[in-house]
This record gives structure tokens, sequence and C-alpha cells, in this order.
């Protein structure tokens, strides 16, 4: 479904209790609604469309969205995620403001509390303000505003709180602190409460979080047959921060996820297709914000088998959701409101509620069938039909490889240079030109991955400077292949 029809869709259903239509840019009536949807489990304003549902779309985009954006920043306290965009509806261009639930309601606009009620943004009366009371209780129980045990500011990872800094600053979607205002931002944003770190700026930025957390870890395994009691080609557990754990998985997929091929019935030429990237970014990032942490048990698993890609974290879907509901469109429910926040102001979070539109979207774009979600027994899986692996090898070579190659190498490299022996190893000739345009980075990186692997005695240049190619060491070729 693309985001014209996704977007027509919502038309249809007409004006409600989370959905409004406005013809023109009225800043003060969008800042009230949005205020009101976020006291009232979150909705979105349509700009550009007429009161009946026709589109009649707007001009001077630019100027209205950047205008809207900061003046809804500055209105509406405490801060919360709001997303606005431009989009495409039959060649005319509206603007989207959405917001999730609100974290902390009471929400205010310019000192007044709003509420929804059907379709009407009203003034909140006194039982809705005693709705906000018991919200804002349970909030403060939740288990990512909790204080965590034994961490220090000393214990957080210093580098990705300024690219999230710098980030936010591009993207101005929300309050902007200096690379000086560290705890400020942390304050600001609910990850430190009381004088206490808490328990979400521990999943997102602590150096070691699973010290505190064990709940933190992710496991990354190949099976080498369909069933998960079968015995495994690969098996790591990663430690890292949110934000690291992520980027290194995402390096695995762009390394080892096999790429599709099909003939042209007119030129019986094969075509590589990319696999679905922005669909598993998106899936991956879902089952990192939605997982339940609050359960010592929990985890994301990341399981590859012959057939098909496994996305699992542990937390079933929110009970106002199915699965097939996700198809469609629905309201956003974030479990970990604090986390979820600010992957968004880290950009890792494109628009909110259309995660699994884009997941759905990317795999048809890409030839690939349509993924599926269970939600059953206390986890959440995505499916990934027909996204498999290239990697042969098991565990064992692979941790000699690893300790062949330079200790000074990060883990993230490491995979990377195993992928680029599996796809020597498949591709026969293989040059400089091919790995560059299959791992997608620059001729330099390349070179000197390669040189790393020749260094290490894995990889061997053949031939001459301009016609030669690369091979894999007979003695690694041998082990990888057996």
């Amino acid at each position: 479904m693309k985001v014209e029809q996704h977007l027509m869709n919502i038309i249809k259903k007409g004006e409600g209790e989370h959905l409004e239509f406005m013809k023109e840019v009225r800043r003060e009536d969008v800042a009230k609604t949005l205020c009101a949807f976020l006291n009232n489990y979150g909705g979105t304003v349509l700009i550009g469309v007429q009161p009946d549902g026709t589109v009649t779309g707007l001009t001077d985009l630019e100027k209205h969205e950047a205008n809207l954006k900061n003046y809804l920043f500055d209105f509406i306290t405490p801060n919360a995620p709001i997303m606005v965009s431009t989009e495409t509806i039959a060649n005319k261009k509206v603007i989207v403001a959405k917001v999730w639930n609100g974290l902390k309601p009471p929400y205010v606009c310019d000192g007044i509390i709003y509420f929804r009620h059907g379709t009407k943004t009203d003034k909140a009366l006194t039982d809705d303000i005693s709705k906000f009371t018991l919200t804002r209780q349970k909030s403060e129980l939740h288990w990512e505003s909790q204080p965590a045990i034994g961490i220090e500011m000393v214990d957080l990872d210093e580098l990705e709180i300024r690219k999230t800094l710098k980030a936010l600053t591009q993207s101005n979607r929300g309050k902007v602190f200096s690379e000086k205002n560290i705890l400020g931002f942390l304050e600001y944003y609910g990850l430190y409460r009381n004088s206490s770190l808490t328990n979400a700026a521990v999943v997102l930025f602590a150096k070691e979080p699973s010290r505190y957390l064990p709940q933190c870890r992710i496991r990354v395994t190949v099976f080498k047959g369909t069933k998960s009691s079968d015995t495994f080609i690969y098996d790591r557990i990663l430690e890292g921060n949110l934000f690291r754990n992520f980027e290194e998985i995402m390096q695995f997929f762009e390394v080892n996820i096999a790429v599709k091929s099909k003939f042209s019935d007119k030129k019986w030429l094969r075509e590589d297709i990319a696999f679905p990237k922005s669909a598993l970014r998106e899936g991956l990032m879902n089952a990192l914000i939605h997982r339940d942490y609050s359960n010592v048990s929990g985890s994301v698993i990341v399981a590859f088998y012959p057939d098909h890609l496994e996305i699992t974290n542990y937390g079933e879907l929110p009970v106002e959701l199915k699965p097939s509901d996700l198809f469609k469109n629905h309201l956003s429910l974030p479990r970990n409101p604090h986390i979820a926040h600010v992957c968004f102001l880290r950009e890792m979070i494109e628009k909110i509620g259309r995660g699994a539109v884009t997941v759905i979207e990317d795999c048809e774009s890409k030839g690939y069938p349509k993924p599926k979600w269970q939600s059953k027994s206390g986890v959440t899986t995505l499916i990934f039909p027909e996204v498999t692996i290239t990697a042969k090898t098991d565990n064992d070579v692979n941790d000699d490889i690893f300790d062949a190659l330079n200790e000074n190498l990060t883990d993230l490299v490491k995979v990377r240079l195993i992928g680029i022996m599996h796809f020597i190893d498949n591709h026969k000739g293989t040059k400089v030109s091919d790995l560059i345009k299959h791992f997608n980075v620059s001729e330099r990186t390349i070179k000197d991955n390669l040189k790393s692997l020749i260094d290490s005695g894995l990889v061997i240049y053949k031939g001459s400077k301009r016609t030669g190619f690369y091979i894999l060491n007979e003695g690694i070729k041998d082990r990888i292949n057996n």
C-alpha cells in the first residue's frame, strides 16, 4: 500500500475522535487539536482536506511545514513526539501532522488543556483532567521511567548522545540542546529523573547496558534447518545499547543477506534484486522499541532459516491491535514511549504509525512476498519469506577468522570482512568495483578491508594490477566449503 492510498483510506473513514481535516494551515487550531490527541490516545490532522474529505491541497508547502513545526514545539507542553510531513494525494500536496498517545498528560497548548470529544476539540472538563491524573500516575510507574540502579553519567556512551543531539538539531523534531548540556537533554526527554538515570537511558545510551539490564541483549542466529531446534551455523549475542546493536545488525544484513536473482524473459539476462533494506530496518526498529523490557527474560532474536528471516521480540501486540490491523490505518501505541520518542528524534522512526506499511511496500517493490506478523504466547514475530543468508560457515570457522584478523578491528568491521570473504568465494574473479557495488561503501573502505584480509593471510590478489582479482587462501576456502 503506497502512502497516497494509505491516506486516501484514512480520509474515507471521515473525521472522528482521532482524525481531523483542515482546508488550510491554521497553526493555533492544529496545535489545539494535536494537544487534544495527545491527551486522548493520539491522532492525525490532515491539512489541505475539506471537512467532507475533498482534497484541495496547499501551496508554499516548505514555508508552511517549517513554520508549523516551530509553532507546535513552542506552544505544546510538555515535550511530545510530533510528526509533520508533506505528502501527495491525487497530485495535490497536503500536510500530515500526527502524534502518539502522550505519556505525560495533561498536555497544554498556550496554557490551556484540550481534550477530544468525538469530532470536536474542546477545553478539558473536570472528568477529563481526572483521567489525565491517573494516566500520569501510571506513567510514573512505567518500567522505562523507573530509576536504573548502579549506573552513573560516566557509564553512558557520550558519542551516541552527541549523535542524537546532532540529529535533533538537523531534524528540528523537538527542543534542541547543545553538546555541553547533555544532562539538560536527558532531563527534558525523561531519561534523568529525581537525580537518577532511568531504565530507558540505559537501553538507549549505556556503554554496557546488559551489566544493568540483561534483557537488553539481542541474539543473531543462522540455523541450518527449518526448525529452531536444529543446529546453527552462526550464533552471536550482542550486548551494546539500542543504537549500537541496531547498527551492527544492519551491517550484518548488508554483508550476509543473499542477493535475490531472476532472469529477464526478454533478454535472458540475470537481474540481481536488492534485499528489502528499508523493510528490515523498520522491522528491526519496531522490535527494539516495542519489546517488553520489563521482563528480565525478555529478548529480541534475529533468526535466519533456509527460506526466511524472523525478527522476534518479547511482548505481544497491544490488546487494541490484531496482526491484521497492521495492514491498515491504526493508532500507534508504543510500549516504551520514552525510547520511541528518542528514536524519533534520532530520525530512526521516519513517520509515526506507518511502520507496517513501510515494511510491506518495500518488500513488494523489491519483488519479495508480503511479510507476516504473528503475536501469541507472549511474543511478536515478523516473518520475511525468501530473505536468506549467504554464509555457509559455522561458528568455529567464523571464530577462527575473527582470531586471525587484527585485534584492533571492531567486531562490526570483522563481520563485514567475513562477508567480503563469502562474496569472493561465491563470485569468481572478484574485483574492487564488485565489492563497492555489493556492500555500498567507498572505494577506500573496500581497499582498507581487503588489505586487512591480505595482511591476515585470508585473501590473495592474483594477476596483474590492471586485470587481477581476489581469491581466498586455499586453506580457509576448504574450511568454508567443508
